[in-house]
């Protein structure tokens, strides 16, 4: 007689629950936008890294299952990543990271929120990356070689562990702040079945007029800024509204997407991170951890900035004023610096309150 044993060795939780439908709508059914491309002997450092990831092909997604991410992660000890146990039943194992990403952030904080978030709790003045984002690659694996490293660093099972230890590594962070096209976003969910996306909002302008400056300033450009800005060269950053339809085109849930106004930062850097941590499902630092975190905000010594004549300034509001109403309507709010789109330019009257963050069609 053959005795055969049957042993449970480690017990594995799965989050996920399926649904049916499609939360979208009407984001998903038109074709995704083909952002304009920049004069490349002006903007050459935009233009480089995005002329190959405009697509203005759109699969439409029909209304299988899909996996549903209506819950966000509780606050606590879940962090909510894959847990596998040990024969104890005690202690956590490594498992694949938790993947978030920047959607379209130059110019906008991208650089102080990622520096910020990568060296935990204690911010840029923490020399220690403490958790929970992993940082290995540097802030912008955008493409060629540094995406294959990035994608190795998605399947790598020893990076992260799960678990509420606020030394626990559970996330990776890429922190690229151009790409914003179909492409690119259909290469990231090959990549995670549930990744989290955070997008900063500027007011578009002065976005594009902080471009030009730092061509000038830092990536050697002679240009003149003011006749670069009127004859429109390089606005891919400019047109949010566009890059948002682009990556709700592509993703399951508008609530993979956290939309951070650039000046909630500089109101209320705690709510933000503790916000981020919520949308990313991982621990909130505590208050003593982030009372000393404040957003670096960019040096400009030994260079004067430029700024616009009125004149340009409202030829380029002119032409950005449908990308900021198309914005508008699938954040679902209003920002603070956006009534320039609509007829009452010269006032801010009738603007909602203030918030902080949001996920789209909020």
């Amino acid at each position: 007689m053959i005795l055969i044993i049957i042993s449970l060795s480690c017990v594995t939780l799965l989050p996920y629950f399926l649904y049916p439908g499609d939360p979208l709508q009407d984001a998903k059914k038109s074709e995704s936008i083909d952002l304009p491309r920049g004069d490349e002997a002006l903007v050459q450092a935009e233009t480089a890294t995005s002329s190959a990831t405009h697509d203005t092909e759109e699969k439409k997604i029909d209304g299988s299952e899909r996996r549903s991410i209506d819950k966000l992660p509780k606050k606590g000890n879940d962090t909510g990543t894959e847990v596998t146990l040990n024969n104890n039943n005690t202690s956590p194992t490594t498992t694949m990271c938790r993947q978030v990403y920047f959607w379209g952030g130059g110019k906008a904080g991208s650089t102080s929120l990622f520096f910020t978030l990568t060296r935990g709790p204690g911010g840029q003045g923490n020399p220690q990356n403490t958790g929970p984002f992993v940082r290995e690659l540097g802030k912008e694996p955008c493409q060629g070689s540094a995406w294959k490293q990035w994608e190795a660093l998605t399947k790598n099972t020893n990076l992260c562990r799960g678990g509420s230890d606020s030394n626990s590594f559970t996330h990776l962070l890429n922190g690229c702040p151009r790409e914003t096209s179909v492409q690119y976003a259909r290469k990231v969910m090959t990549l995670s079945d549930d990744p989290k996306f955070l997008m900063l909002i500027r007011d578009p302008v002065d976005r594009y007029v902080s471009f030009l400056n730092d061509e000038v300033r830092r990536g050697g450009s002679k240009m003149n800024i003011e006749n670069t800005a009127r004859n429109r060269f390089g606005m891919t950053l400019a047109r949010q509204g566009a890059a948002l339809k682009n990556l709700l085109s592509v993703i399951k849930d508008p609530k993979q997407i956290l939309i951070i106004p650039m000046e909630s930062i500089s109101i209320n850097a705690d709510g933000v991170i503790d916000a981020i941590m919520d949308h990313v499902g991982g621990r909130r630092w505590k208050r003593n951890e982030t009372e000393d975190v404040k957003m670096n905000v960019g040096s400009t010594d030994n260079y004067e900035y430029v700024t616009l004549s009125h004149n340009t300034t409202e030829i380029l509001r002119n032409k950005l004023r449908q990308d900021v109403l198309l914005l508008e309507s699938l954040v679902g709010k209003r920002f603070s610096w956006s009534s320039w789109a609509r007829n009452d330019m010269n006032t801010t009257s009738g603007e909602e309150e203030a918030w902080l963050v949001t996920s789209p069609f909020g």
